[in-house]
């Protein structure tokens, strides 16, 4: 953030400062010390998917500018994610999981989503679940 200030660079600023923003709120929230890993990735994931969502709401309302800023939030924002797992790699470990649980469905979903949080995207599970394995 200094680096930004220094630079002068007011949108990489406000994109950091939101992101601070968010964190400190998360903070708060936590209360027991220093906030884990996974809440930080659980608020930065939650600040992309926004980003994505505003991003479409500017496109359809025709307001380029403010989807140009939304998508320059977002990519500053996953510079600071982990790197999600490639569908194909996804669809393995769906497999597996069903195969060592004997699960279908819903219930499939949830085990997926407990083993994969923060690894892979819920959309990309969600639609492989729903494909391979509907119940």
């Amino acid at each position: 953030m200094v680096s930004a200030q220094k630079s002068g660079d007011s949108r990489l600023l406000g994109a950091l400062r939101l992101i601070v923003s968010e964190l400190s709120y998360a903070q708060v929230d936590h209360k027991d010390g220093e906030l884990p890993d996974e809440d930080v990735v659980r608020v930065l994931f939650k600040e992309a998917k926004k980003r994505k969502e505003s991003m479409d709401i500017y496109e359809k309302a025709g307001a380029l500018d403010r989807v140009e800023q939304e998508r320059y939030e977002l990519g500053i924002i996953t510079r600071y994610l982990p790197e999600m797992m490639a569908e194909k790699d996804v669809e393995v470990e769906v497999d597996k999981i069903a195969a060592e649980t004997g699960l279908v469905g819903g219930r499939l979903m949830g085990a997926v989503m407990g083993r994969l949080k923060g690894k892979a995207e819920g959309a990309v599970i969600n639609k492989i679940v729903n494909e391979k394995y509907k119940g």
